[in-house]
C-alpha cells in the first residue's frame, strides 16, 4: 500500500475517539459519493452524515479530495485482504514455465471465483457498489484512478493477462491477450454492477447462497470453456505456450 497518500493528520489527539469519527467519516462519504457523485457531495453533507462538524472533517482530511482519497484507500485494502491469496498463488504457477495448462485455468477461476464470492457475501462490497460504478467509469477525481491501477489493478492485471497469455501462447503485453483478459471479468461483475437489471431478468430479489452458488458455477464454467477455446487456438497454431511467458511482477 502507499502510504504517502495516507491523510496527513493522526488519529491520535485533536478530537476524541479518533479513528472511530474517521471511520464514521469514510462510511458516509463512500455512501455519498455513490448516490451523488464527487460534485454533488459537498463536504458539509459529509460530515452531517457522519454526525460530526466540518472542522473534525478537515482535520482528519483536509478537504473533499482527501476524503476522496480515503474512501478509495479503504476498499483497496479490503479488497486486497481477500484477493492477495489467490493472486499470490496465480503468481507461484506463472513461475514455473513448465507447469501444465490446467493448471494455469485453475488459478486463473480461483481468482475468479474470490471475486464473486466477495461481491455478494461481504455486505461492504454492497454498500461500495455505486461509489465502484462512479470510479469505474472515470466519474471521480483523476487520483482516483491512479489510486485504484497503482494499488490493485497493475497487479491484478499483469497477473491474469500473463495467465491467458500462457494459454494462448502470447505476450500478456499483446493487445489480444489484454482485450480477452477484460472480456473474461465481464460475466462475473455484470451481476453486480448492472444487479437491478439481472435481478429483474432472473426473477431475484436478493442472492442466497444457492443462487450464489449458481452463479459462481455458471461464470465458472463458462470461462473454462473460453480458455480452453484460447489453448486449442494456441496448439491449432502449434505455438508453445511459455514462449512469450513474462513475469508479472
Amino acid at each position: 500500500m502507499n502510504r504517502t497518500l495516507r491523510p496527513r493528520h493522526s488519529t491520535e489527539g485533536g478530537y476524541p475517539r479518533g479513528e472511530e469519527t474517521r471511520a464514521r467519516i469514510i462510511t458516509a462519504a463512500i455512501r455519498l459519493f455513490g448516490e451523488l457523485g464527487f460534485d454533488g457531495a459537498s463536504t458539509r453533507d459529509i460530515a452531517a452524515s457522519a454526525g460530526v462538524n466540518a472542522p473534525a472533517l478537515q482535520y482528519y482530511f483536509d478537504n473533499k479530495e482527501g476524503v476522496y482519497v480515503a474512501c478509495l484507500l479503504h476498499i483497496v485494502e479490503q479488497v486486497w485482504a481477500r484477493l492477495e491469496a489467490p493472486v499470490e498463488a496465480a503468481e507461484r504457477v506463472l513461475a514455473d514455465p513448465a507447469c501444465e495448462d490446467g493448471a494455469l485455468v485453475d488459478a486463473y477461476c480461483a481468482i475468479q471465483d474470490c471475486i464473486v464470492e466477495f461481491m455478494f457475501k461481504s455486505r461492504v462490497a454492497d454498500e461500495w457498489r455505486w461509489f465502484m460504478a462512479r470510479e469505474q467509469a472515470g466519474l471521480g477525481p483523476e487520483i482516483g484512478h491512479a489510486i485504484f491501477n497503482n494499488e490493485i489493478n497493475r497487479r491484478m492485471v499483469a497477473v491474469k493477462a500473463s495467465l491467458v497469455g500462457r494459454l494462448l501462447g502470447q505476450s500478456p503485453d499483446d493487445e489480444d491477450t489484454l482485450i480477452r483478459t477484460m472480456g473474461l471479468g465481464g460475466p462475473a461483475h455484470v451481476f453486480h454492477v448492472m444487479r437491478r437489471a439481472a435481478f429483474k431478468t432472473l426473477g431475484w430479489e436478493q442472492v442466497d447462497d444457492e443462487r450464489l452458488e449458481k452463479i459462481r458455477r455458471v461464470v465458472r464454467l463458462q470461462t473454462i470453456q473460453l480458455l480452453e477455446a484460447m489453448i486449442g487456438e494456441r496448439r491449432a497454431r502449434g505455438a508453445d505456450g511459455a514462449a512469450d511467458f513474462k513475469s508479472p511482477v
